[in-house]
């Protein structure tokens, strides 16, 4: 029942192009093949135009071309229909600007130094140090030991009593000159006196670590006696 003083009205809904194009298409009674065939476009443009897909048209001045003929071919007026192309273009490309002005920024990771992160890199940094100590100490422990004479760096004859043995080895091992001891620095240097017989002399010098790994040098030294003169 309408009330008094009122009338009914259709609300008329306004027709987008591709639903203009596709009515007027359904209503000339022929499909996309046919209209391909009449208007020379292409079924899959003449598709899109109906479907509103413009991104899969080609550049504008195409894609006008094709409106135009198709519109002439389904009796519709071209001028009116290339203006709403141009209306619906416009419209969305302003809301795909809108789009992309509104989408959340894509925020870098920046690294933060925490206190956390600095004792860990600090006990990270500790047993690297403990496990190349430990790898350095059973490495020397395992070898070994160097020895080095100095001097004599070769076989002498001499005509002194006594000749000094100098060289260096490695700090804490057991060095030994002919079966005796001699006391090595910090740094693993040593120096001996030694007495000579007359004749050919043998001296073994001998260093021994703490894991009886042992290293020997011998020196051949030949004393000649000063023989009175007549």
């Amino acid at each position: 029942m309408v009330a008094a003083g009122f009338t009914r009205r259709k609300i008329r809904t306004v027709q987008t192009l591709g639903e203009k194009l596709s009515r007027a298409r359904k209503r000339k009674g022929v499909d996309l093949i046919e209209a391909e065939l009449a208007t020379k476009v292409r079924a899959k443009y003449l598709e899109a135009l109906e479907s509103g897909d413009f991104e899969f048209l080609p550049n504008d001045i195409y894609t006008k071309g094709f409106l135009t003929v198709y519109a002439q071919y389904l009796g519709l007026d071209a001028k009116k229909i290339a203006e709403l192309y141009d209306l619906e273009r416009s419209s969305r490309k302003s809301e795909d600007d809108q789009t992309f002005l509104t989408a959340k920024p894509v925020k870098e990771k920046s690294l933060v130094i925490t206190s956390k992160m600095v004792v860990i890199c600090l006990a990270a940094l500790f047993c690297l140090s403990a496990v190349v100590y430990i790898v350095f100490q059973v490495l020397s422990f395992a070898s070994v030991p160097r020895l080095v004479i100095d001097s004599p760096n070769r076989d002498l004859i001499v005509e002194s009593e006594t000749i000094k043995i100098i060289g260096v080895t490695d700090p804490g091992v057991n060095l030994r000159i002919n079966k005796e001891a001699i006391p090595v620095t910090s740094d693993g240097k040593f120096e001996r006196e030694v007495t000579l017989q007359s004749g050919l002399n043998t001296i073994i010098v001998t260093a021994t670590n703490k894991a009886n790994k042992e290293a020997s040098k011998v020196v051949i030294v030949e004393r000649k006696v000063k023989t009175a003169e007549k």
